[in-house]
């Protein structure tokens, strides 16, 4: 497995751990460290597909603008992005 398949893969477990976290109103003390791993994953940025850093740097500004439901949208669809269409 490549560095970038594991980039992507953490990732993707990162993200679907924040979107459940927001959907179960998980305290800040729980989000606030996949809020970290997600923006450090920034040094591997090369390995990410475009619209996915799109996705991710909306979602970390929504959150902070205390704005949940489109945080959650955003994060969906930078996981659709990370996930590799069927082949």
């Amino acid at each position: 497995m490549s560095g970038s398949d594991t980039t992507q893969q953490n990732l993707v477990r990162d993200v679907d751990a924040l979107v459940a976290a927001f959907m179960s109103e998980a305290p800040l003390d729980d989000i606030v460290p996949l809020v970290d791993r997600i923006a450090t994953a920034a040094g591997h940025w090369d390995h990410i597909p475009d619209r996915a850093i799109i996705e991710l740097r909306s979602a970390i500004d929504l959150m902070c603008e205390g704005k949940a439901c489109a945080t959650i949208s955003a994060l969906l669809a930078a996981r659709s992005e990370l996930i590799p269409p069927p082949r």
